[in-house]
């Protein structure tokens, strides 16, 4: 095996995201998995899948901007890449439930938006797109002074403002921002990493312990917050806090391993080619939750005697393949508007 760096994430970034949006299910998932040991703790934490996709969102911005482009030409490319596939699905469930009555059509125009998540709706259709939207938008400000800066600095000022952001929200009316505002750290951090691997920079023996040390504090606080402070992870994002040290070195370690296998070829095999190739993750990630959703009201609005079990397995079935076909219709749409087969007008 060569020696590990950083450069495993990159190689290995579509990986990394099927396996944080695998992750992503199951904790999602319905099934209750807590007599069960290992998958039982997997599924209770399955919200840190998230945190990888914004680490490896922010080291793949870093790619995005290095190479001097125009602003206007960055934030083109980041929301041609995102709103093709956001915006059909929003707009279908969110008119799905304005016809049955579970949501206002401000509400749907809001989704839309996505100011529904900001201004803190219960029918927001989801808080992970709008905070990577916002990300976006601030990318080339952070990316001014990262290159003008000392960029260990850059990054510690840049996450402390996140942290120092969630301790003033924490316990007031805006505390549900906190499930985005305690990510800021980690995508910075993944912006870094970029740059480690520009620099073709190894994980010398010494980072490699300093890495291990910071996994096992990062669990170690979650456990603590978990075990002591349940009254307080909501309201203070206590859950959220400790993946600020766990993710990298998990991603270290998953990309290592993701490596050894591929080495002995064992990639070869078609399902776990496909379960970890990340390249339906986004599709995945909007249709899984709202499926399950809809097919767990099915049942219990029908009476319908279905175990979880099986609710769920045909609840990723489907996932699965209206994920292949929005993935496939998003890209034919696509490649039909530049190749000016579907006229674009321009103001």
């Amino acid at each position: 095996m060569t020696k590990l760096n950083y450069k495993l994430i990159s190689t290995y970034r579509t990986q990394l995201m099927g396996l944080a949006i695998l992750w992503v299910v199951l904790y999602h998932s319905t099934i209750n998995a807590s007599s069960v040991p290992v998958l039982g703790t997997l599924q209770a934490y399955g919200y840190g899948g998230v945190d990888i996709f914004l680490l490896v969102s922010g080291l793949g911005l870093y790619y995005a901007y290095r190479g001097n482009v125009s602003m206007a030409t960055f934030y083109k490319r980041r929301l041609q890449r995102i709103l093709p596939t956001y915006l059909p699905v929003v707009l279908l469930f969110c008119l799905l439930y304005w016809g049955i009555g579970e949501m206002s059509f401000t509400e749907v125009l809001l989704n839309l938006t996505t100011l529904s998540f900001w201004l803190g709706l219960d029918s927001r259709f989801d808080w992970y797109v709008p905070a990577l939207l916002v990300l976006y938008f601030l990318t080339p400000l952070f990316m001014y002074f990262f290159r003008e800066r000392n960029k260990v600095i850059t990054v510690a000022v840049a996450s402390l403002l996140g942290i120092l952001l969630s301790v003033v929200l924490s316990g007031t009316s805006l505390s549900y921002l906190l499930i985005f505002t305690i990510r800021i750290p980690i995508f910075c951090v993944g912006v870094f990493v970029g740059y480690l691997i520009d620099q073709k920079r190894a994980i010398s023996r010494l980072s490699l312990i300093m890495h291990l040390a910071v996994f096992v504090s990062g669990i170690l606080l979650l456990v603590v917050s978990q075990k002591y402070l349940q009254d307080y992870v909501w309201s203070y994002g206590l859950w959220w806090y400790p993946f600020i040290l766990i993710t990298l070195p998990l991603c270290i370690l998953a990309a290592g391993v993701l490596h050894w296998m591929a080495e002995r070829k064992w990639t070869r095999y078609p399902f776990l080619s496909f379960s970890v190739s990340g390249t339906h993750s986004l599709e995945i990630y909007l249709l899984h939750e709202r499926m399950l959703k809809m097919f767990t009201d099915l049942r219990r609005n029908l009476n319908l005697q279905v175990n979880d079990l099986v609710l769920n397995a045909i609840c990723i079935l489907i996932t699965l393949g209206l994920a292949l076909l929005l993935k496939k219709a998003v890209a034919g749409f696509s490649a039909r508007v530049k190749s000016g087969t579907i006229p674009v007008t321009t103001s």
